[in-house]
């Protein structure tokens, strides 16, 4: 038994009685025959694979061109040894180059819509491509922008950092500042009374006091 294949076109019975030129009951007979393969269908029915339809139509025609064969009639040369062929009304052979060029033309379809589905999938594939470039570029700016901003909040911490040490260190030397110019003072006062002492100690060996 063969395997359906999903992505094969599926017609109803109506639609293979429509492509085999036989009433639905002749339909049903086939399938249940085992001439056509049918998958169940919701509502009770079933749907056929088309190619299995046109095959089928295609043996039964053969099979009509050999049934409406002229009793004596024969195509081709009588002479011994050549050619004798079955005849076939015109009429038929006029349906069978219908249903040929019908064939040819829904077949020439289907392929121009193959193509149609080839041309969408690859320019699908190009897209999905671009895309994927787009996402991966995206990321890298993504990626670039955090790690800037890190960078930025890691600048900021350290700029905060150092002017809390600038202003420490302004303060100390502020300090040191007023302390150096008490230190000064401090010398100013002690070399003026050591020059007063010294004058003192001066005058008291001059007078004798």
């Amino acid at each position: 038994m063969r395997v359906m294949d999903p992505g094969e076109e599926r017609i109803g019975i109506k639609g293979a009685a429509a492509v085999l030129g036989r009433p639905v009951e002749a339909v049903r007979g086939f399938v249940e025959s085992g001439r056509l393969a049918a998958e169940p269908a919701p509502e009770g029915t079933y749907t056929l694979r088309l190619s299995d339809v046109e095959a089928l139509a295609r043996e039964l025609e053969v099979e009509e061109t050999e049934e409406e064969v002229f009793e004596g009639e024969v195509v081709g040369d009588e002479t011994p040894g050549g050619s004798r062929l079955p005849a076939v009304p015109f009429e038929r052979y006029e349906r069978l180059l219908q249903q040929g060029q019908d064939y040819k033309t829904r077949l020439e379809e289907r392929n121009r819509q193959m193509q149609e589905i080839r041309e969408e999938r690859d320019a699908a594939r190009v897209e999905i491509d671009r895309l994927w470039s787009e996402i991966e570029r995206l990321n890298l700016i993504e990626f670039q922008r955090e790690l800037q901003e890190k960078t930025i909040s890691t600048l900021e911490e350290e700029k905060a950092n150092l002017e809390a040490e600038r202003e420490r260190l302004a303060g100390e030397r502020l300090k040191l500042l007023e302390e150096k110019s008490a230190l000064a003072e401090e010398r100013t006062r002690l070399e003026a009374e050591l020059k007063v002492l010294k004058n003192r100690g001066f005058f008291s060996r001059l007078f004798g006091e």
